[in-house]
């Protein structure tokens, strides 16, 4: 396959463009909210001083802050012109907006910690409130809005410590006017994982403006049913996304050391839900350090990750089943094998989930072998849907179609399919039989798949069958990561495997025929790196199809 045909495989399920949606209600609101009147529904009196300051959970980045320093913010992995914040580039994406309007860049100049960078920061801030006063649809967004408040009140020492009164009381004035409109939109304007992020900031200002302590009542009310919408029994975030969970999992111990730090009692059930979502986090990463690559995922940063586990303070291992979020993880020796054994998330709690079901990965030691293509940060429309698709998974492909059918605007164009699961031991191996029909009523196919890892972690053996009459071809992918070289042995039914550090790994399908074909993958940042993937291909006869297939330690 080459790299440009994973653009296309994207789209022949029948994905098409939606028009706008949101419904009447939300037409409405954004008329009210536009509405000059609206802006003084929100001024009333401002505290002219805080309580105190939310403890910072995870230093910035020093070096990220010489950079904002010298005009420049980097997200993504691209460096765009950062001078003036209420003149962003033109053909800068909404994500890279979200993350200026959300003020998360405040840690990197703290981190820089002298008066340029403290000056900066103040003169960014000043600025913003001059451009941005008035209510905008990505500015004020809930989520948006509750990062920008959270990440103002975090870093208010730093960048207000010599500040002229004149700045206090701006400041004050604009930042009640901001917590006055979040606690009116946030249960009404957003939901999924950003309303975690909206209802942090609300609880911040609960904590940290005199006068408030009702933000903080209605933020916890709001956060503790949230929670339990969001948080699966076993932990699992229910966007089913890796680095999600990761940054829900941060914002919750957050809060937990504001609370702490601001000696309020921290609520038995935000206890529990950290305790439950660490050993899933655990359970989602690879021995590098880094993330797996499910729904949207990227690698995120290992040390960064390593600093979250040690800020939680739970101890507990790894999961090895996650059954209500759906995912298993196989251990051995020095083999780590994830595999996604769960439905797509609904459109609420993972817009942009990809059709991957029943693809997996796998690590040996802290060399990743089989991936899955990854998404960045920020990317373009075409890309971010040419990865949502099947063929950028390391799982069995029917006629170039998506084992679900993604839409162009976001979730998918119809209900996902049905998938279950088991994990069993046999003489000290582990099997996981999984089976998902989501082929079922395009082409009458199920699909199910066993992988079984050996006792020492040596082997891997896997069975892929599509059961049932229709379809004309399968193509049965191994995504290979960079790092990785890979040969086709002349029988055409084995390929050395071969990582820059590592021991060396022959893949094996003895009944088919295998080749070598083009790939990409991205770890996080804008930057396509160019790969190679196995794939076994083949007719479907009138039962389907039976592959089986070998990974051995050479």
């Amino acid at each position: 396959m080459s790299i440009s045909s994973v653009h296309n495989m994207a789209m022949p399920n029948g994905a098409s463009r939606k028009g706008p949606r949101g419904g009447i209600l939300d037409g409405l609101r954004r008329l009210a909210y536009r509405n000059p009147l609206y802006a003084y529904t929100l001024v009333g009196r401002a505290p002219k001083r805080l309580f105190g300051t939310p403890p910072e959970l995870l230093p910035g980045d020093a070096a990220s802050g010489q950079i904002i320093l010298a005009g420049n913010l980097v997200y993504g992995g691209q460096r765009w012109p950062f001078t003036d914040i209420a003149d962003l580039p033109e053909k800068s994406s909404p994500q890279w907006q979200a993350y200026v309007h959300g003020f998360g860049w405040l840690s990197e100049l703290r981190s820089v910690g002298n008066n340029p960078a403290r000056q900066l920061a103040r003169e960014h801030t000043t600025r913003w409130i001059d451009s941005y006063t008035k209510w905008s649809p990505l500015a004020w967004q809930a989520d948006v809005l509750g990062q920008r408040l959270t990440n103002w009140l975090t870093h208010f020492g730093f960048f207000a410590g010599d500040a002229s009164q004149d700045f206090y009381d701006l400041f004050f004035l604009e930042t009640v006017k901001q917590a006055r409109h979040l606690n009116r939109s946030i249960m009404k304007t957003i939901a999924g994982p950003g309303r975690i992020q909206g209802l942090k900031g609300l609880i911040y200002c609960g904590v940290a403006l005199p006068g408030f302590e009702k933000y903080l009542h209605n933020g916890l009310r709001y956060l503790e049913t949230e929670l339990d919408r969001q948080i699966f029994p076993d932990g699992g975030h229910y966007s089913r996304n890796p680095h999600i969970h990761m940054e829900v999992l941060a914002d919750l111990v957050a809060i937990r050391e504001t609370f702490i730090a601001a000696h309020i009692d921290v609520p038995a059930w935000l206890t529990g839900a950290i305790e439950r979502m660490v050993p899933m986090l655990r359970a989602l990463r690879h021995a590098d350090g880094g993330l797996a690559f499910f729904n949207g995922s990227n690698t995120g940063d290992p040390a960064i990750i390593d600093a979250l586990l040690s800020k939680s303070g739970v101890k507990t291992r790894a999961i090895s089943s996650a059954p209500h979020t759906g995912f298993h993880r196989l251990s051995a020796g020095r083999t780590t094998v994830l595999m996604d054994t769960g439905s797509p998330p609904i459109d609420q709690a993972n817009k942009w989930a990809h059709a991957g079901t029943l693809a997996f990965e796998m690590s040996a030691g802290k060399d990743r072998i089989i991936v899955n293509c990854g998404m960045p940060e920020d990317t373009t429309p075409d890309w971010q849907q040419a990865l949502r698709s099947t063929a950028a998974h390391s799982t069995i492909v029917v006629d170039d179609v998506n084992s679900t059918e993604i839409n162009l605007d976001g979730g998918y164009l119809r209900k996902p399919g049905h998938v279950t699961s088991s994990r069993r031991e046999i003489d000290g191996s582990t099997i996981i039989e999984a089976s998902y029909d989501g082929y079922s009523k395009v082409f009458g196919l199920v699909h199910r798949r066993l992988i079984m890892l050996a006792p020492d972690g040596g082997e891997i053996q896997g069975e892929d069958t599509l059961v049932g009459s229709g379809g004309h071809r399968y193509n049965l992918r191994f995504h290979l990561h960079p790092n990785v070289q890979a040969t086709v042995l002349q029988d055409k039914r084995s390929a050395l495997l071969k990582p820059r550090r590592g021991a060396g790994w022959r893949f094996t399908c003895a009944d088919q025929s295998i080749a070598l074909e083009e790939s990409i993958y991205f770890d996080g940042s804008r930057t396509r790196r160019r790969t190679q993937q196995i794939v076994v291909f083949g007719p479907l006869g009138e039962t389907g199809a039976n592959i089986k297939w070998r990974l051995s330690k050479i």
